[in-house]
């Protein structure tokens, strides 16, 4: 049996004009077709003892061996008569001309100059076309094959349609699970971005109201302590609610990381903040092994929820795999210059020789018995190490001999404060001075009171509607300069708001900023599409609020 040169992206392009060549071939690029060139029907005619070919473009035009004469011969073979053609010609339409490139089985005819788009329309339909037919080849080959080795032909056909129809019932059944976790982790979003956003505006009204009133206020320092606090692990849980949606990203690896400079006995805090209660609970002695922060600090640039991540998962870790009253330390110091190590260490459990190669590996434990999770955690932190351009090793020298795990990270220098650090203006001092009449439409009362209240603080006109039916009243009657706008409202949704508002209030005289749980690339292009210059997902941050009345992009 010959082997086949057949390439379902190879498109033949035929024309005596070198620029003409180098046009259809830019025209082309973006198919990712490999295109190949010849100025005469001649060397055609030569490539296609060598190639088979997707698609032929074929100039009428051309001296010694005009189009038609070639597309004879090309046809004329076997191997080439059914390959498709495409005339090109730069002369007026000529039906006599058409008709004879429709009788040797022309399957299109075009004039010059090439619309490109139209040519790499056309010329989609056959690289697909070749694509699929060389898929069709392949599988009736192997079906081919398997008949002749069992020499039962009509038990293989009948076991391969039986086949392709319980893969096309799984497929359509993976789709719709797909669209159902698509549509549970959109709506999921939602319900958690709207509890948040009042907890999230009223932090601000606190932090805003401390700043604003200090001298007047009797506010001790642990409730000052309480509310950081609050807002930290507010912001944290406004982050993992964005990775809920990017779910599908996370599994592909594709984690986007918001770096920012921060310091490894910082990150230690936070981490044993979140650990210390399972280690109280297994009545852990934990030993810390960490320079003073004020000696010797340890700067790393990158994202400190990842990173906290990492450091969690490896004390959870440890915690787990560890017997009630046994030990655990935590070490880090200065490797290098340019490296810090992060250890995790305890007595526990440890490592089975066989499996020390696998512990970083997706969905895998040792013991399936001990109900410790999905087996995903040291995956995860092998992944987001690697991602901050550092290494991670597991150490053990066997079971019940304990374990050590060990993090490299590369250090930055100390950043030095910025000017706007250095005077930490409070929030009323980082926005506009012009004072803005603004419109706030949202069904959930708790939004409306907190989130009116801080833009009050901040010195601007609020007015507040529940519903799309009376924002459009009041923004139509009120002439605001800006309003913000839910998507799920009753009624009247935000899309309709903003098309409603667009007829009588162009860009210029109104700023709409939609600001809903809805926060997946789709949903933002929607609202962009409906009328809104902004999209801001719930729980707003002052940033992007402060961004969107002084006329920023977000």
């Amino acid at each position: 049996m010959r082997t086949a040169t057949l390439s379902p992206a190879d498109i033949l392009v035929v024309d005596d004009n070198p620029k003409n060549l180098v046009a259809i071939e830019t025209a082309l690029g973006e198919l990712g077709a490999r295109v190949q060139r010849a100025q005469s029907g001649t060397e055609a005619l030569r490539l296609l003892l060598e190639h088979d070919f997707a698609l032929i473009l074929l100039d009428v035009k051309m001296p010694t061996m005009d189009g038609f004469e070639a597309a004879r011969l090309i046809r004329a073979r076997k191997r080439s008569s059914h390959t498709p053609i495409i005339f090109i010609t730069a002369y007026d339409r000529d039906d006599a001309q058409i008709l004879a490139a429709y009788e040797l089985g022309a399957v299109d005819f075009l004039f010059k100059p090439i619309v490109p788009e139209v040519l790499r329309a056309k010329a989609a339909v056959f690289v697909e076309l070749q694509s699929r037919t060389a898929e069709v080849a392949r599988q009736a080959e192997l079906i081919r094959e398997h008949e002749r080795r069992e020499h039962e032909r009509s038990l293989a056909e009948e076991r391969s349609r039986w086949e392709g129809e319980a893969m096309l019932r799984q497929m359509e059944q993976l789709a719709e699970v797909d669209r159902r976790k698509d549509r549970f982790l959109a709506l999921l979003s939602h319900e958690l971005r709207n509890p948040l956003a009042p907890i999230m505006a009223g932090l601000a009204l606190l932090r805003s109201s401390f700043e604003q009133n200090a001298p007047a206020l009797s506010i001790d320092d642990q409730a000052r302590r309480t509310r950081d606090i609050l807002e930290k692990q507010a912001h944290h849980l406004a982050r993992l609610v964005d990775d809920l949606l990017d779910l599908s990203r996370i599994n592909s690896g594709k984690i986007e990381l918001r770096r920012e400079p921060i310091t490894l006995q910082d990150l230690a805090t936070q981490a044993l903040d979140t650990t210390r209660p399972l280690m109280d609970e297994r009545r852990h002695a934990l030993r810390l092994d960490i320079p003073e922060e004020a000696k010797d600090p340890l700067w790393v640039n990158g994202d400190p929820v990842r990173l906290l991540q990492v450091l969690s998962n490896l004390l959870n870790n440890a915690a787990r795999y560890t017997a009630e009253q046994g030990s655990i330390r935590l070490e880090i110091s200065r490797d290098t210059d340019d490296f810090a190590t992060i250890k995790v260490i305890d007595n526990g459990r440890g490592i089975a020789p066989e499996f020390l190669d696998k512990v970083f590996d997706a969905f895998t434990q040792e013991d399936q018995r001990t109900g410790a999770g999905l087996g995903v955690g040291l995956s995860v932190v092998r992944q987001l190490v690697g991602m901050h351009d550092g290494e991670v090793q597991a150490i053990s020298a066997g079971t019940g001999h304990g374990s050590e795990f060990c993090v490299r990270l590369p250090l930055v220098a100390t950043p030095q404060p910025s000017a706007a650090a250095k005077t930490a203006p409070s929030v009323s001092d980082k926005r506009e001075k012009r004072v803005l009449s603004i419109l706030l439409i949202d069904d959930n009362e708790d939004i409306r009171e907190l989130m009116s209240a801080l833009l009050r603080r901040w010195g601007h006109d609020v007015q507040v509607a529940p519903d799309g039916e009376e924002g459009c009243e009041l923004a139509l009657a009120g002439q605001p300069d800006v309003a913000f706008v839910d998507i799920g409202l009753p009624g009247m949704d935000g899309y309709g708001v903003a098309t409603r508002l667009r007829t009588e209030r162009p860009r210029d005289q109104l700023r709409l900023v939609a600001m809903t749980g809805f926060g997946q690339e789709s949903d933002k292009r929607r609202a962009l599409d409906a009328g809104f210059d902004l999209h801001i997902v719930k729980p707003a941050s002052v940033e992007a609020l402060q961004q969107a009345l002084s006329f920023k992009e977000v």
